[in-house]
């Protein structure tokens, strides 16, 4: 396929993901709705709680934390890990790999989660099973990783429009929280897949607004300075609740429970606080609703606030299954009311409507968990779709976000993702102080970009390479060509000699320079598929010197691995006698992994190796991408400990 055919490709994969992938969450989010009414009487689950009576509402909370733990812990043998990875995780450290079956089983135990009521919202589960039907899709296709990625980033998109019938707001969330960018190529894809979901939700769902409010407005210019104070608190609580989050994580680690008996314990400490607050229980959609219909004193409003920076962090420190947006937004939107309320008794006169600033105070605590004001904005006026309030809710948002970030650098989506990058780099800080230039080979393909179609094919066969590079007179590098594309022109021209190789070339090939560091020459490749990169002299002068080798690079990362366990090589493995911490060494593939991806098989989680390459018979010396899909015969050359190598290879002998 010609490279421009390449974006209509894309979109036409985008919206099969939005399709796809919106189905799955159009059904997921049928079954989080109807699976309270299985336990509770009632209109809503709020009232349903009320309604029962006081042992049910401590007895449900505890055993359904207690069954959603046991499905977790169950389920882990048939996916292979209970725990899963996020959704941030697979896109930045996994190129877009979602193991399937985990995400099958933290769906089921999230359903229980939200039957019973649990403090956690469950638009997480949704967005993950979407992100988790996409990766399966774009692997099917056979894309590469940095397509993967997108594909999957346009899942993500997908589940969280259908969560909340907010198209623009779902790829925004994704584009500035997911990817961290707002390119313009990413966008389109996007879009198509949030639109096609958010029509699947309309026709299942309907298309109201996730909160039903009055037109709501400023009573004065000067209640603005109430709002940017409104910020400003907003940007603590958010603070706070990041904090409580990671306390509670912190808690549960330390006490080293079971996850079901921990679960369990959030569910019954949820029970127990139900006795006076029923509203505090589920996502708190229900009680932002009620909220606005009928606005409650401020003493209780201020109660559910503190009440859910408690059982909201002890269930996601515990281990449910379960996101946490919603009940952000329950957060600020009790925040916001009471300081409304505060406001009408302090200044009568003003005319200030607590419900004003209790959205706005939504869009506080969104942006001051998230990072993200824009994408915060953005949501909360597709869920409310009240246009009135935009301005305060634009400075409340923008003071929020600034104020958090005061406090933790992370937000509550990359804090975990931090850490476990931080594992996954562990031993690679060594590498940092290398350049390009120390590694740069001067052994590049250079062709013009007038060679003929023919002539190009004959560069290729004595290359031996998937890529030539096209260089101008000056030695500027002017795109790279593809071996696929030449056969793709081949078949599909009558007239070979007429194209030149710039007509199917690459311009925007992934490129570096001598003076770029290794990790940011890793990233490049993580974007473009391929073998070698070319190096150029500089981005001024675009002179193409050479090409740098993925292996070099994974060749220098292992040496730095080695020399940190403070020893030298031998033939073979490590003396583990010879008193070295650490070893490299070559085992052979255990029959549990033949047929999973790499990425699938969670190595580094399941063996604590670290697994540096795979060599296979003919194929030679294979990088372990996540998509790659182990086979029987396979070696692996892997670093870490004595024992943990030694019970590898044991692990491979007996199977």
């Amino acid at each position: 396929m010609r490279p421009d055919a390449e974006p209509t490709r894309l979109l036409l994969r985008a919206l099969a993901v939005g399709l796809i992938a919106g189905a799955a969450a159009a059904l997921l989010r049928w079954a989080a709705t109807e699976a309270p009414h299985l336990l509770w009487p009632g209109p809503d689950l709020v009232q349903g709680v009320a309604l029962a009576t006081p042992l049910r509402r401590v007895a449900v909370p505890a055993l359904g934390g207690l069954v959603a733990g046991v499905v977790l812990a169950l389920g882990s043998r048939w996916a292979g890990a209970a725990r899963g990875w996020d959704i941030l995780e697979a896109v930045v450290l996994r190129n877009g790999v979602l193991p399937g079956r985990s995400a099958i089983v933290r769906a089921t135990s999230s359903i229980v989660t939200q039957a019973s009521a649990g403090a956690v919202g469950r638009e997480g589960p949704i967005v993950l099973v979407a992100a988790a039907t996409a990766s399966r899709l774009g692997q099917y296709l056979g894309v590469p990783p940095r397509q993967l990625r997108l594909l999957v980033g346009c899942g993500i998109a997908a589940g969280l429009a259908c969560a909340y019938n907010t198209p623009l707001g779902a790829a925004l969330f994704t584009m500035e929280i997911i990817f961290g960018s707002f390119a313009l190529e990413a966008f389109a894809p996007l879009a198509v897949a949030s639109a096609a979901a958010t029509l699947l939700s309309w026709a299942s769902f309907g298309h109201d607004p996730v909160f039903q409010v009055s037109h709501l407005t400023l009573s004065s210019p000067w209640e603005i300075g109430l709002y940017a104070g409104l910020g400003v608190l907003g940007g603590v609580v958010a603070a706070g609740f990041l904090l409580a989050l990671r306390a509670s994580a912190a808690l549960f680690t330390r006490a080293r429970l079971h996850r079901p008996v921990a679960m369990a314990l959030a569910g019954l400490a949820l029970g127990v606080v139900t006795l006076g607050y029923p509203e505090i229980v589920g996502n708190g959609r229900e009680a932002i609703g009620a909220l606005f219909d009928r606005p409650w004193g401020a003493g209780h409003v201020l109660a559910l606030l503190l009440l859910r920076l408690v059982v909201t962090p002890l269930a996601v420190g515990s281990g449910t299954v379960g996101g946490v947006f919603t009940p952000t937004l329950f957060l600020g939107a009790m925040l916001g009311h009471a300081f409304g309320t505060g406001v009408n008794t302090l200044v009568p006169g003003l005319g200030t409507d607590p419900a004003a600033y209790a959205l706005v105070g939504m869009g506080c605590l969104l942006a001051g968990t998230t990072h993200a004001p824009l994408t915060s904005v953005v949501m909360v006026f597709e869920m409310t779709l009240d246009y009135g309030v935009v301005v305060p809710l634009l400075l409340g948002a923008a003071v929020a976000s600034l104020v958090a970030t005061r406090f933790s650098r992370a937000s509550v989506y990359t804090e975990a993702l931090s850490r476990k990058a931080d594992e996954a780099d562990a031993g690679a800080a060594s590498i940092g102080v290398l350049r390009v230039a120390d590694l740069v080979r001067p052994d590049h393909v250079a062709v013009a970009p007038d060679l003929p179609l023919p002539r190009l094919l004959d560069a290729f066969v004595a290359a031996r390479r998937n890529h030539v590079y096209l260089v101008e007179a000056d030695g500027r590098f002017a795109g790279a060509a593809n071996l696929h594309d030449v056969n793709e022109a081949l078949r599909g021209t009558s007239a070979p000699e007429s194209v030149l190789a710039r007509d199917i070339a690459r311009p925007r090939f992934e490129t570096t320079t001598l003076e770029e560091g290794l990790p940011r020459v890793l990233q490049r490749f993580a974007e473009q598929e391929c073998e070698r990169l070319p190096v150029l002299a500089d981005r001024e002068s675009r002179r193409l010197v050479g090409t740098i080798s993925k292996r070099d690079i994974l060749s220098v990362y292992a040496l730095e691995l080695v020399q940190r366990g403070g020893g030298t090589r031998r033939a073979g493995a490590f003396d583990p006698a010879g008193g070295v911490d650490s070893l490299v060494d070559e085992v052979p593939l255990p029959a549990a992994l033949v047929g999973c991806t790499f990425g699938e098989s969670r190595f580094r989680e399941r063996f604590a190796l670290a697994l540096l390459l795979v060599r296979r018979g003919t194929a030679g010396t294979l990088v372990p991408e996540a998509t790659l899909r182990f086979t029987a015969g396979d070696r692996l050359v892997v670093f870490g400990t004595p024992d943990r190598v030694a019970a590898l290879t044991a692990a491979a002998d007996h199977s």
